[in-house]
């Protein structure tokens, strides 16, 4: 837990779900026999801290995971505005920026262009893409960070974690901490870290996105719990990418409490009922589907789902589509050619669309819809939308 405390509460199970959504698989074999495992989800009322109690990380790899999302032109023009602006704001041109849970680097290669003149990517899995040319000054480390990288943050203005501090499998506390006493003493870099948002998760019912691989959940209250407990002034702590992702600013301000818990706890009502509401909230959403995809499968319509995310393989997983679903489309071509965890569907790219006919376009994540739409049509799709 973030504030050390044991009075939590479970509030939300699911079983037998894909063990990583973040990996596909080679062969239609392979896919079908991918792990699983179950979720558990206990809230802190202190903290309001989210922690998966089922995570092992045993079974977590984390050399194959591709969650990039930067082949989107709504997701690339989110990133390179987050880039200039923390720059521009923050006065970080010519300056040098770690990076941890780097990735493939894109993010680093996106501070570059906007202005900072130097970077490090530490990242365990990471892999440079055929054909890359980095520019200079770009440098990673393939390694897992600890305390024995202290000396890799020395002279860094920013040092920034996006999307890893909710799927490692350590304690998030613990490595918070480290990060701090791993900071040179006198130095004050720009810390920016991104975490999936708790609150839209579950305050919409977004049942599709609570997957294994979260081994933790953030409200804004919590994470900014989290930081000053650790050591940091927070800055700034705010939603964003539309109210899916928290993003949170801080500096080195004093060091790690003893007693995290010695803090005033979290004063947010809304979190608690969320939670506290969203066993029957989520049954009602997947018995409200369970009813469209009956329709779907009685209609004998050919149905392809765009986006191979967390959202395609949690809603294939939870209902028998293996018929009416003939494929999945993804832009990213590194997932193309693969197969879907557990129901073994092909991953195709989006000029193979038309190939499998289909009457139904089903888009996995709204917030992506205008340009898929867009997308499909000039593939010649003339058929139904639909938005889970």
């Amino acid at each position: 837990m973030v504030c050390g405390t044991n009075d939590c509460e479970i509030f939300y199970e699911v079983h037998g779900v894909p063990t990583q959504t973040g990996i596909l698989w080679p062969t239609h074999e392979a896919a079908l026999h991918a792990p699983f495992t179950d979720v558990r989800l206990s809230f802190c009322p202190h903290c309001h801290f989210i922690v998966n109690e089922a995570y092992e990380p045993a079974k977590i790899t984390h050399t194959r995971n591709d969650f990039s999302l930067e082949f989107s032109p709504s997701f690339k023009a989110f990133t390179d505005g987050l880039g200039q602006d923390l720059v521009q704001r923050y006065g970080l041109e010519e300056k040098r920026v770690v990076d941890i849970g780097c990735g493939d680097g894109d993010f680093l290669r996106t501070l570059l262009r906007a202005g900072m003149n130097s970077g490090l990517g530490i990242d365990p899995g990471y892999a440079p893409r055929e054909g890359q040319t980095d520019p200079q000054g770009l440098e990673f480390v393939k390694e897992f960070f600890g305390p024995d990288k202290a000396d890799k943050l020395r002279g860094a203005e920013l040092i920034s974690c996006r999307h890893m501090l909710d799927i490692m499998a350590g304690n998030q506390a613990e490595f918070v901490r480290m990060l701090r006493r791993a900071i040179p003493e006198g130095e004050q870099p720009l810390v920016y870290f991104e975490v999936p948002n708790a609150l839209y998760n579950i305050g919409e019912q977004v049942v599709w996105n609570i997957v294994n691989e979260h081994s933790a959940w953030f409200t804004p209250q919590s994470l900014a719990y989290l930081f000053r407990s650790c050591g940091f002034e927070v800055l700034e702590v705010q939603p964003c990418w539309h109210g899916e992702y928290i993003s949170l600013v801080a500096r080195p301000a004093g060091m790690p409490l003893e007693d995290p818990a010695s803090l005033p706890p979290t004063h947010d009502p809304t979190t608690p009922v969320a939670v506290r509401a969203f066993t029957a909230a989520a049954d009602k959403v997947i018995a409200q589907w369970q009813l469209r995809v009956e329709e779907l499968r009685s209609s004998g319509k050919h149905v392809v789902i765009w986006a191979a995310g967390s959202r395609a393989i949690t809603f294939l997983n939870t209902f028998d589509l293996n018929d009416a679903v003939v494929a999945v489309v993804d832009i990213n071509p590194r997932r193309q050619g693969q197969f879907m965890p557990r129901t073994a569907h092909p991953v195709v790219a989006p000029e193979q669309l038309m190939t499998y006919r289909p009457d139904v376009v089903f888009i996995s994540n709204p917030t992506y819809a205008p340009e898929i739409q867009e997308q499909a049509r000039q593939l010649g799709f003339r058929g139904e939308f639909l938005m889970l």
